[in-house]
C-alpha cells in the first residue's frame, strides 16, 4: 500500500473524528511500544500543561499539595516520592519520618511513614532489590495501580486481572492490564488534545508531574462523589464463551491495553516508514484496523476484514452483516453516532470491538486510550448498531491481503494484584462531574 493511500486514509479518519463528532476521540498502543523509552519531547509550550497548573493550584488551595504549581515545572517527569506525597495528603494517610532506617529510606525522611504504608499495602510495588527508590521516575502503570487500589477499587482490579470468558478461556494480558482499565473507566487518566499529541506516553513510560497531579485531583473528587458506575460495572464483568475462530483477534485487541489515544493513529510506533504520526497509538478505527491487519489470514479465514481504514468505510462497506447491538458477540463491531440508532451509516463517528454481554474494547479519547467498557455506562444514547464479520453470519468471506502493522506485541503476563477489600458502602451512582475545584474534576463519560 502506497504512502499516498495511507495519508488519504488518515485524512478521512481525521475528518470523520473532527467534523462528525468533536467529542469522540480515541487511541492506544501495543506491548512493544509499551517497553520503549519515552521519545524526546523537546521544548514544549507551557500552555500544554495548563491543565496540570490548574489542578496543582486547586490542590494547593485545599492544602493537599505543597509542590510545584507552575506549568513549566509540572512538565518534568514525576517521581515515586511525588506519588507518596499526593497519596498521603489526598487519602489522609499518616506522615512523618520512620525514626529508623527502612529499606533505602533514611530515618529522618519526612515521607518515610507514608511510603512504608503505601508499599506495605501493595499500592506501590518495590523497585529493584526491594528498594523504595522514592526519587526514581514513576510510570503510568505504577500510578494506575496506586490510585485504583488506594481508592478502594480492588474488586474491579481483581476481576479484570482474571479476565476470561464463560468457558474459562484465559488470555495473555499485558503488564498493568487490570489497573489500566480501572483507572481509565474511573476517569483518572487524561487524553492530550490533537495539538499536543506528541506528548502522549504509554503506561510503561514515566508519567509527567502534570498528569500525576491531575490524577490526584480527580482522585480527590472520587473520594467526595464515590466510585463511578463505570468502575462498579467492572466488578461484575462477564462475557460469553469466545469462538476459537476469533480468539486470536480478541487476544490482539487485549494486548493494546496501556496505550494512549493518538488522533489519526494507526501504528504501534511512530510509523516513520509509512505515514508518520505524532506518537505511537491509535484512533478508534485505527485500533480496529491494527487488530484485523495483524492477523494470520490463513488461520482466520472464516472472518471478513472490515472495509477500509476509517469508521466511515467500515460502516458503509459491503462486508459485515448488521445485527442488534445488544446481541453483538466477540469480534463484532459496534458503531456510534450523534443520533444513536437514527445515525446514517455514513455519519458514524466511533467504532469498537464487541466482547459480548454489552461489553466492548475500544480506543477512546474519553478513556484516554484502550479500555474495556460496559455499554450502558459509556454512550448509550449514541449506539447506532453492530456488524458481524463471521462467515457463519451470512457473509461470504472475501479474501483480503493483509499488510501487517508495525511492531506486533509479544505476549506478556498480568501483574499480580493485592487481595480485594470490601468497597465503600452505597449504591453505584451514575458518573457525574463533581463540584469544585473547577477544571480538575473527572470528565463526563463521553466517547
Amino acid at each position: 500500500m502506497t504512502r499516498r493511500t495511507r495519508i488519504g486514509r488518515r485524512r478521512v479518519a481525521i475528518f470523520s473524528t473532527v467534523v462528525l463528532a468533536p467529542a469522540v476521540a480515541v487511541g492506544s498502543l501495543t506491548a512493544v511500544a509499551l517497553a520503549q523509552p519515552a521519545p524526546g519531547d523537546g521544548p514544549v509550550p507551557s500552555a500544554a500543561f495548563a491543565f496540570g497548573q490548574q489542578a496543582a493550584t486547586d490542590l494547593a488551595k485545599a492544602k493537599l499539595w505543597a509542590g510545584e504549581t507552575d506549568a513549566v515545572s509540572l512538565s518534568r517527569d514525576s517521581t515515586r516520592r511525588d506519588l507518596v506525597r499526593l497519596m498521603q495528603s489526598v487519602l489522609r494517610l499518616p506522615g512523618g519520618a520512620t525514626g529508623a532506617q527502612w529499606r533505602d529510606i533514611a530515618p529522618d525522611d519526612a515521607d518515610g511513614v507514608a511510603a512504608r504504608l503505601i508499599m506495605g499495602k501493595g499500592w506501590l510495588p518495590a523497585a529493584a532489590a526491594g528498594a523504595a527508590a522514592l526519587d526514581q521516575p514513576l510510570t503510568g502503570t505504577e500510578a494506575n495501580r496506586a490510585w485504583t487500589l488506594g481508592l478502594g477499587m480492588n474488586r474491579a482490579v481483581k476481576v479484570m486481572s482474571g479476565f476470561h470468558d464463560d468457558s474459562g478461556r484465559h488470555f495473555m494480558l499485558p503488564p498493568g492490564f487490570a489497573t489500566a482499565i480501572t483507572a481509565r473507566e474511573a476517569g483518572l487518566r487524561r487524553n492530550y488534545p490533537a495539538s499536543d499529541e506528541a506528548l502522549e506516553r504509554t503506561d510503561a513510560q514515566p508519567m509527567r508531574l502534570a498528569d500525576l497531579v491531575l490524577m490526584a485531583s480527580r482522585a480527590q473528587a472520587i473520594r467526595s462523589n464515590g466510585i463511578p458506575s463505570s468502575v462498579r460495572s467492572l466488578e461484575h464483568f462477564s462475557i460469553p464463551a469466545i469462538d476459537s475462530a476469533v480468539a486470536p483477534l480478541i487476544q490482539r485487541a487485549l494486548s493494546l491495553v496501556g496505550y494512549p489515544y493518538v488522533w489519526g493513529g494507526e501504528a504501534t510506533d511512530l510509523n516513520a516508514g509509512a505515514d508518520p504520526q505524532a506518537a505511537a497509538g491509535f484512533d478508534c478505527s485505527g485500533f480496529v484496523y491494527w487488530v484485523w491487519h495483524n492477523g494470520d489470514r490463513a488461520a482466520e479465514a472464516s472472518l471478513n476484514v472490515p472495509d477500509g481504514r476509517t469508521t466511515y468505510t467500515m460502516n458503509v462497506g459491503t462486508k459485515g452483516v448488521k445485527v442488534p447491538w445488544k446481541k453483538a458477540i466477540a469480534a463484532d463491531l459496534v458503531f456510534f453516532g450523534s443520533r444513536g440508532p437514527k445515525t446514517p451509516d455514513a455519519e458514524a463517528s466511533h467504532t469498537s470491538i464487541a466482547l459480548g454481554n454489552k461489553w466492548i474494547i475500544h480506543s477512546s479519547g474519553g478513556r484516554a486510550g484502550v479500555s474495556i467498557t460496559y455499554l450502558p455506562t459509556y454512550w448509550p444514547a449514541g449506539i447506532q448498531d453492530a456488524r458481524d464479520y463471521r462467515a457463519s453470519a451470512g457473509n461470504p468471506v472475501t479474501p483480503t491481503p493483509t499488510t501487517p502493522a508495525t511492531g506486533t506485541p509479544a505476549a506478556t503476563t498480568p501483574v499480580p494484584v493485592q487481595p480485594p477489600v470490601t468497597p465503600p458502602a452505597g449504591t453505584p451512582q451514575a458518573p457525574q462531574a463533581p463540584p469544585s475545584p473547577g477544571g480538575t474534576q473527572p470528565p463526563a463519560p463521553t466517547p
